[in-house]
């Protein structure tokens, strides 16, 4: 990491990554914080407030999907501009929204820069730190994780206004696409026709991440019902914010040991200790500590794997990875239904036992992937 800090150009990508990242996690966690001061601005029910987060999100997909080709064919800095000044236009136009359309508008617009700047920048690091990427992209994160902390804290300063709160992410966010600008143009790989594309690996891949979100965000969604009964609704609110502050914290223990750990022996571990601690989640009394542990485990593997991948693919990279991210998205949509129906058929009960259960496919694939590629 010292080293990295001398070159001036990794430094300088460093730097406009971190600006560029700590402004997604922040819009990204701030709407919901924000429902209250929308639904008081522009008189809206509650059945409405939340379609900022849903155009956010469909934005972001279409341009994570998209990046492939934009990477591809506009090249990195062009494509990162144009994001960049997207976001910061939507989130612009949410901070000062005379009506209701004017936020939808502008949530959209954040979420369209959103998705193309989210992979754009850890693909950048990914490949300016190949072949051992691990400890700047876990960094990455964890420095996402503190804006998604500071930006609803700002909006619960702010109490009912929102334009200061997403003033200041504008500028923050001003800041990033200056710096964007002055980037170094990297050639994006072709690839070539001797390489061979082994693309059983990147299914298995693309699977991997599908479950991994899957489990995160699953946790995050159903330890609170999980636990109510024995600590009550607001314990159980607190338990879930531990968990995140635990896969920041995660990923920030994940810069050191992920400058020594290849990728794919660290993701197979932490898998491997996320799925123990999920099992324990069934015994009530560990339950609370046991999420808190997976939500450890699980720190590292969205930022080890990009490193793991980006070996595996060195030159094939931009094709990949947006696809791969693109995909991850899903996870929890196909799964949370699945898991409800559970529940409501069973009790919460089964929420470790459903998280679980797709905790064991993701290692089952973590492993397969793991013989897979042992050269990498």
């Amino acid at each position: 990491m010292r080293a990295a800090f001398r070159d001036p150009d990794k430094r300088f990508l460093l730097i406009t990554s971190f600006l560029a990242i700590l402004s997604l996690g922040a819009l990204q966690a701030m709407y919901g914080p924000a429902f209250p001061g929308l639904t008081d601005r522009f008189d809206i029910g509650i059945e409405r407030v939340g379609l900022p987060v849903v155009l956010h999100f469909a934005g972001s997909f279409a341009t994570t999907a998209a990046a492939a080709v934009l990477l591809t064919s506009l090249g990195y800095r062009r494509t990162m501009v144009a994001a960049s000044s997207s976001l910061l236009m939507g989130i612009l136009i949410v901070a000062f929204a005379s009506t209701w359309s004017w936020v939808l508008a502008g949530a959209l617009l954040g979420g369209i820069g959103f998705g193309a700047l989210n992979v754009s920048f850890n693909l950048l690091v990914a490949r300016a730190f190949a072949p051992n990427a691990a400890p700047q992209l876990n960094l990455l994160s964890a420095v996402f994780g503190v804006g998604a902390v500071l930006g609803p804290l700002a909006v619960g300063m702010a109490g009912s206004s929102l334009r200061l709160p997403f003033l200041g992410l504008a500028m923050v966010a001003a800041m990033a696409t200056i710096l964007t600008m002055r980037l170094h143009e990297p050639t994006v790989a072709k690839g070539s026709g001797e390489e061979r594309m082994p693309w059983l690996v990147a299914g298995g891949f693309l699977l991997m991440y599908f479950l991994y979100v899957a489990c995160e965000a699953g946790v995050a969604s159903w330890e609170t019902v999980h636990l109510e009964p024995s600590l009550g609704a607001r314990g159980a609110a607190y338990m879930t914010s531990v968990y995140w502050g635990a896969v920041t914290v995660g990923r920030l223990l994940a810069v050191p040991v992920s400058a020594f750990v290849r990728p794919r022996v660290l993701v197979l571990v932490v898998t491997t200790v996320a799925l123990a601690a999920l099992f324990a989640a069934h015994v009530t009394a560990l339950a609370p500590f046991a999420y808190a542990l997976a939500g450890l485990a699980f720190a590292p593997v969205f930022p080890t794997g990009l490193a793991w991948l980006q070996r595996v693919f060195p030159r094939r990279s931009e094709r990949v990875v947006p696809i791969v991210l693109a995909a991850a998205n899903l996870g929890p949509v196909v799964t949370t239904g699945a898991i409800g129906a559970l529940v409501a058929w069973g009790g919460p009960g089964l929420v470790p036992t459903a998280l679980s259960g797709i905790a064991t496919l993701l290692l089952v694939m973590v492993v397969s992937l793991w013989w897979v590629t042992r050269d990498a």
